[in-house]
């Protein structure tokens, strides 16, 4: 069984499994193969986080890890594919999203998304506030606040031990930060819960961020009305028109691209299928020349 570690990006996916490692002794995977080019490799992160490694391809060890009668934890940022156990991490949203930012920037090759495009949902993840809807709604999930996360009590830990079936010793959490930060400052930027404002996150972006995520900022008490109310009159009412523009070019644009997915993965089983065949040709062949001569 799979024990999926959810979060939209730079929400406090990393600190949960740290929470888990540190506490509990538990190592979790990843299902994008290529977050060992941003952690892995660096001995104290693994250390410190209990990153392990998948052996083979993701396809197999998803359908082996589901079957199993193990629990299994596995990071992921995608939306969910199925109805397995899962811990969600939320963060403010403005906080997630100028780390974000600031991650893609460093991380990611150009053109990385801006600002105003994760505020709008533009990502491969898609915007915050629909991210986390759809996985707090679903069935079996356990929803957790980064703020509680960073100095975690012993009820949010045993909460947590019970979420990844975990029945052993619970050691006290004492936050690692300060040594990750030394060691990899751009990835464990700051760390901080409050928010406390940035240049980058102008008027323009905040009545932006505020029109389309504002009612999870207040449910999740990280705003409030009067709060999303000001935030939205600060910008001119042509920006919510092209706000809602550029979110449906955004959408369209994400289903062609699913639609370019789906054909690639039927495009790369066919090929797959190819080559098992002409492995097999290739094989009776030379059995044929073995037996038969040339």
């Amino acid at each position: 069984m799979i024990v999926w570690l959810a979060s939209w990006p730079r929400s406090g996916n990393t600190l949960l499994r740290t929470v888990l490692c540190q506490t509990m002794s538990l190592k979790s995977a990843s299902d994008e193969v290529d977050e060992k080019d941003v952690l892995g490799h660096i001995e104290v992160v693994r250390h410190n986080t209990g990153v392990g490694e998948i052996d083979g391809s993701w396809e197999d060890y998803y359908q082996n890890a589901t079957q199993s009668g193990e629990v299994f934890l596995v990071k992921t940022h995608r939306l969910p594919r199925d109805n397995q156990p899962a811990i969600y991490v939320v963060r403010d949203g403005r906080k997630a999203s100028l780390s974000y930012s600031h991650f893609h920037r460093r991380y990611t090759p150009t053109p990385h998304p801006s600002l105003l495009d994760l505020v709008l949902g533009g990502d491969h993840y898609g915007g915050w506030s629909d991210h986390c809807r759809i996985w707090v709604t679903r069935p079996n999930t356990l929803l957790v606040r980064y703020e509680d996360l960073v100095d975690a009590k012993r009820e949010l830990l045993e909460k947590l031990a019970v979420a990844v079936r975990y029945g052993g010793e619970i050691a006290p959490w004492h936050n690692p930060f300060d040594q990750l930060h030394q060691e990899v400052p751009d990835f464990f930027r700051q760390g901080e819960t409050a928010w406390q404002g940035d240049p980058a996150w102008t008027s323009m972006i905040n009545g932006v961020f505020f029109h389309l995520h504002g009612d999870l900022m207040v449910e999740l008490g990280y705003a409030s009305p009067e709060t999303v109310a000001a935030a939205t009159r600060a910008i001119p009412d042509e920006w919510f028109e092209l706000v809602e523009v550029s979110r449906r070019l955004m959408a369209a644009k994400k289903a062609l691209e699913a639609i370019c997915d789906e054909r690639q993965a039927v495009i790369d089983g066919l090929k797959s299928a190819c080559d098992e065949r002409l492995a097999l040709i290739e094989k009776l062949s030379k059995r044929r020349k073995t037996i038969w001569g040339p």
